[in-house]
């Protein structure tokens, strides 16, 4: 392998910043002839995402604001380094085959003939890249900034092309693997959430019993003080649970936790009481504190944990949470208005039987995450050690 060339990142990509859409030109829905817009929400958060996506009709003058499959995006506006989410200077790759505008605030970096794509989305992915930008921000308490020129001062140390592909491919091939974990699950859950709809929605009998959801489980409210949580404990905030994903893939540390929290447990129900139009529902696990600003879930019987946890994830009981939350700007359930959602009530044989026919799908992906785990625990650990040459790949 040859010498790795000190440099500025400027010499070896393209910055292209996004278009400032009027938001009155912004589309609800996707219409004929029209693209989604990928925002900071879109992109600071891992690989890019359309949650909640914002659309715009296509005119040829935008073309320089088009992202295609692969593109790396970077946000150029967002939180501090102190926070969890959403962090200025993060960077994603959009995945998708479906074309889309760049917004603001957020840029497109291109590779030149001396740079692997892979190769910069790894390098300005390693936290020794996304530290340096974030101590160039500027802004205010609640907003950092950084600039194009930010991005293109930033030094790299740039190995041989053939040496930058060999690297990425070993990235490359532990992602792939996440990625492949990743869609099972979402396969899984979505098998689930089906199954459930069939079962208790469609074929509902005449002759169930109607009652609500409070029939299954309850909402135990234990308190614990800061001072007596445990060094190793796991916290759980609304930051840490994924929108519409029943899986709890992230959590954070403890030791910072300055405020009472609530205990829960394993195979309990996590849900988002705060803004619940998120849709933050997932069940845990591992034992564990979380917020108060998420209802700890705990059904009653263990046959009715895969109905419990189906049950709050639907779409009908996202918007009864939401209808009688309190508060305008931020709107809060609570769990005497959460628990009152209609329901009919099957058998009890019934409600076995289906979480006998769930469960083994509910560990099936709590395996995949525990490999998940470990693969990225492995990628973050040879992330920085290949990318500053610690560790080189023999020819």
């Amino acid at each position: 392998m040859g010498e790795w060339k000190e440099c500025k990142l400027g010499e070896c990509i393209e910055v292209i910043n996004g278009y400032a859409f009027k938001s009155q030109n912004f589309l609800e829905e996707q219409i004929e002839n029209s693209l989604p817009v990928v925002k900071i929400k879109n992109v600071a958060n891992g690989d890019v995402n359309l949650k909640a996506v914002q659309y715009h009709v296509f005119d040829k003058s935008l073309e320089k604001y088009l992202i295609q499959k692969n593109d790396v995006l970077i946000a150029l506006t967002g939180n501090h380094p102190q926070a969890i989410t959403q962090v200025v200077g993060e960077a994603s790759k959009y995945k998708l085959d479906e074309l889309a505008f760049l917004n603001q605030r957020v840029a497109k970096i291109k590779a030149r003939e001396n740079m692997s794509n892979n190769f910069l989305y790894y390098f300005v992915k390693d936290d020794a890249s996304h530290d340096y930008l974030a101590s160039q921000s500027s802004g205010s308490a609640n907003q950092a900034n950084i600039s194009k020129s930010d991005i293109e001062n930033m030094p790299i140390s740039l190995p041989p092309l053939e040496e930058q592909k060999a690297i990425t491919e070993v990235l490359s091939s532990l992602d792939d693997k996440i990625d492949l974990l990743h869609r099972q699950n979402k396969t899984l859950e979505e098998l689930a959430q089906t199954l459930f709809r069939q079962w208790f929605i469609e074929e509902a009998k005449d002759e169930w019993e109607v009652g609500t959801l409070s029939y299954f489980a309850n909402n135990p409210r234990k308190s614990i003080k800061p001072a007596e949580i445990e060094l190793d404990a796991k916290y759980i905030g609304l930051e840490h649970i994924e929108r519409k994903n029943i899986s709890l893939v992230q959590s954070g540390d403890s030791s910072a936790v300055a405020s009472n929290k609530y205990q829960f447990e394993e195979n309990d129900i996590l849900f988002g009481k705060l803004r619940p139009y998120f849709h933050k529902v997932c069940f845990t696990s591992h034992d564990g504190i979380c917020s108060t600003d998420i209802l700890v879930i705990r059904p009653k019987k263990t046959s009715y944990f895969a109905y419990t946890l189906l049950a709050f994830n639907q779409e009908d009981v996202i918007n009864y949470a939401n209808a009688g939350s309190e508060g305008t700007r931020m709107p809060r359930t609570n769990w005497d208005v959460l628990s009152q959602y209609p329901v009919q009530i099957p058998s009890e044989h019934i409600l076995e039987e289906f979480n006998l026919m769930i469960i083994p799908s509910i560990k099936k992906i709590k395996n995949n995450q525990t490999q998940i785990k470990i693969l990225e625990n492995m990628r973050d650990t040879l992330l920085p050690k290949l990318m500053s040459g610690e560790i080189r790949i023999k020819d």
